[in-house]
C-alpha cells in the first residue's frame, strides 16, 4: 500500500508540468479573437477611441454571458471586409461582430450566427437640379410626335388661310397682294385658337364654307394636341417611378468589392460594374459624378444619407430587392459550444424589447 502511494506520488509529480502546460495553452486558447471594422450604423468608431452602434451593443451583452477573454481585431486596411472573410477563412480571427450577408458560398468558408437583422439591396443616385428637371420635361413633352403635329397645324393654318384669301380678296374685308395674304393667315390663326375677333370675316358662300370646314379641323386637331402633350407628361411621370432591375444593367453602377452585393449584379448580369474598398468611397465617386448609380445594401445607405452632409445631394430610389440576412460570422475553427452560446443569445437579444428602441435609435427598419 505504502508502495502504491509513493508510485502514485512521483507519478503526479512527474506530470504536473505537463498539466500545467496544458492550462496555460488551453487558457491562451480561449482568447477569442474578434474582427470589427467601422461600418456605421452598425459599427461606428468614436473621436474617443470607443465604439459604438447596433452591432457593438449586441457584442457588450453577449459578452456577458462568456466566460472568455477577447481580444479586438481592428480592420482599418483598403478593403476591411475581404480582409476580415480571409481571416476568418484561414482562423486568424474566431469572429467578427460585424453584421455579413449569409450566402451560400460564404457557408462553405465560414460559420454563422443566427440571422439577427433581415434588410435589402438598395440604389443609390444623385438627385437632379431644378434646371435639369425642367429640361427632362421639356424633352418629354416636344418629342418628334409633337413636333409632326405642330408642322402639320402649321401647315392647314396656311392652306386655310390661302384659301379664304384666294375666295375673299375680291371683298373689302380682305385686301389684295402680300397684306391681303397676312391678314387672311391672321384669320385662320386665331379662328383655330377660338379667339377670333372679328377684324376678319369672310362674306361670302363659299368663304363661310371653308371657315366653317377649318373650325371644325381646328377643334379635331387642337385636342390631339392637347391629348398628346398630356400622354407624353403622363408617360414621363410613369417612367420615372418605374424603376425594375432592367433599367439600370446598361448604367456605370458601383459597389463594394468581394461583398454580396457585386455577387448579385454579376449574377444579374450588370455590364458595367465597379467595385470599391468601402461604400463611403463608392458614394463619394457617385457625389463626384464617376458613377450613374451605387448599389449596396439600404441600412447602411440610408444611414449615411441621413446623416452625412456630405452626400446630401444623393438619394435612394423607391425600391427593394434581393433580401439580405444578416449574421455575425465566425471561423470554422471556433468551438460548437461558443458558436451556440453566440446564437442563443443573439436570439435572446432581438426577441427583447431593447432592440426594438434600438433600431429606432439608428433609424432602421427590418424588411
Amino acid at each position: 500500500m505504502k508502495n502504491y502511494l509513493r508510485v502514485s506520488g512521483l507519478l503526479i509529480f512527474l506530470l504536473a508540468p505537463f498539466f500545467g502546460v496544458r492550462a496555460i495553452g488551453q487558457s491562451f486558447q480561449d482568447t477569442l479573437k474578434v474582427g470589427v471594422y467601422e461600418s456605421a450604423p452598425f459599427v461606428i468608431f468614436t473621436e474617443d477611441q470607443s465604439m459604438q452602434g447596433v452591432s457593438v451593443w449586441l457584442w457588450e451583452q453577449i459578452k456577458k454571458d462568456l466566460s472568455l477573454p477577447y481580444k479586438l481585431v481592428s480592420y482599418s486596411s483598403e478593403q476591411p471586409l475581404k480582409a476580415l472573410l480571409n481571416d476568418l477563412e484561414t482562423g486568424k480571427i474566431d469572429l467578427a461582430i460585424n453584421p455579413i450577408t449569409i450566402t451560400s458560398e460564404r457557408n462553405h468558408q465560414i460559420n454563422f450566427t443566427y440571422p439577427f437583422y433581415v434588410g435589402n439591396l438598395t440604389i443609390a443616385e444623385k438627385k437632379g437640379s431644378k434646371i435639369g428637371s425642367i429640361v427632362t420635361v421639356l424633352k418629354a413633352i416636344f418629342s418628334i410626335r409633337l413636333l409632326y403635329l405642330v408642322l402639320m397645324l402649321f401647315a392647314l393654318v396656311l392652306i386655310f388661310g390661302f384659301l379664304i384669301w384666294l375666295v375673299e380678296k375680291q371683298n373689302n374685308h380682305f385686301e389684295r397682294g402680300k397684306k391681303g395674304l397676312v391678314s387672311s393667315f391672321w384669320w385662320s390663326a386665331v379662328t383655330m385658337t377660338t379667339v377670333g375677333y372679328g377684324d376678319k370675316v369672310p362674306v361670302s358662300n363659299l368663304g363661310r364654307f371653308i371657315a366653317l370646314v377649318w373650325m371644325l379641323c381646328s377643334l379635331i386637331i387642337i385636342s390631339i394636341f392637347t391629348a398628346s402633350i398630356t400622354s407624353s407628361l403622363t408617360v414621363h411621370e410613369l417612367t420615372q417611378g418605374k424603376h425594375t432591375l432592367e433599367s439600370y444593367r446598361s448604367a456605370k453602377v458601383g459597389t463594394v468589392a468581394s461583398s454580396a452585393t457585386e455577387g448579385f449584379l454579376q449574377r444579374n448580369f450588370f455590364r458595367d460594374i465597379h467595385a470599391y474598398p468601402e461604400f463611403i468611397s463608392g458614394l463619394k465617386e457617385l457625389e463626384n459624378n464617376h458613377l450613374d448609380y451605387f448599389v449596396y445594401d439600404e441600412p447602411w445607405l440610408d444611414y449615411q444619407l441621413n446623416n452625412n452632409a456630405e452626400f446630401a445631394s444623393l438619394r435612394l430610389l423607391p425600391m427593394r430587392f434581393n433580401v439580405q440576412l444578416y449574421a455575425m460570422p465566425m471561423a470554422k475553427t471556433l468551438s460548437k459550444d461558443i458558436r451556440d452560446q453566440i446564437s442563443t443569445a443573439l436570439l435572446e437579444l432581438t426577441e427583447s424589447h431593447d432592440w426594438e428602441l434600438l433600431l429606432d435609435e439608428y433609424q432602421l427598419k427590418e424588411y
